[in-house]
């Protein structure tokens, strides 16, 4: 980080940059960031609008994370020269996991990516179906469908992942993941993908 006091501007999308010795402050349209580094330690706190909350440690070349969101979802995460482990739990429906892997982070297998874009797709039919309602009182209809909000939020996040596939710094990736859920028990996906 610079030692001197920095703003920077930009009109599209708003976005704000402060940097201030050992402080620095990201925000924008979808997220605020907040990072402190004293000496060789990061330490991260994070929001994403309408999402969750995360927090970040980085030190000798590893960073650990955790989070939370609303809706009930968990995440623990270590990442450390290339390796990644993570684990993640939903209190609301009871499901958890946890996976192992190694350079860029797998894609969603093709039964996850069906379940969140279809899921995206019911709860855009149903804020589509009270829109009417939105313009009487925004407040309610927010609060009425802000699961359906949070599904979208996912599913958005989701096909960012994808798309950022190509343009990581890592083409390969290899991993294991195991998965719990109530309606499909256990599930493990072993998988490895090159980008090119």
């Amino acid at each position: 980080m610079p030692d001197s006091f920095d703003i920077d501007f930009r009109a599209l999308p708003p976005e704000l940059q402060i940097k201030l010795w050992l402080l620095a402050l990201d925000a924008d349209t979808s997220k605020v960031q907040l990072k402190f580094q004293p000496g060789q330690f990061k330490l991260g706190l994070g929001y994403e609008y309408g999402g969750g909350g995360e927090l970040s440690l980085s030190r000798w070349g590893a960073t650990a994370t955790a989070g939370a969101n609303p809706s009930g979802d968990l995440n623990l995460g270590l990442t450390f020269r290339g390796f990644n482990f993570n684990a993640r739990g939903n209190v609301a429906n009871g499901s958890v996991g946890g996976g192992v892997g190694y350079g860029a982070a797998l894609l969603p297998m093709p039964d996850t990516m069906n379940q969140s874009f279809g899921a995206a797709a019911g709860a855009l039919a149903s804020m589509a179906g009270d829109v009417g309602a939105a313009g009487n009182n925004p407040l309610a209809y927010y609060k009425m469908h802000s699961n359906d909000i949070s599904t979208i939020s996912s599913a958005v996040a989701l096909g960012k992942q994808i798309a950022g596939a190509k343009s990581g710094k890592e083409s390969f990736g290899a991993g294991m993941r195991i998965n719990y859920a109530p309606t499909t028990g256990f599930m493990i996906y072993i998988g490895a993908q090159y980008a090119f």
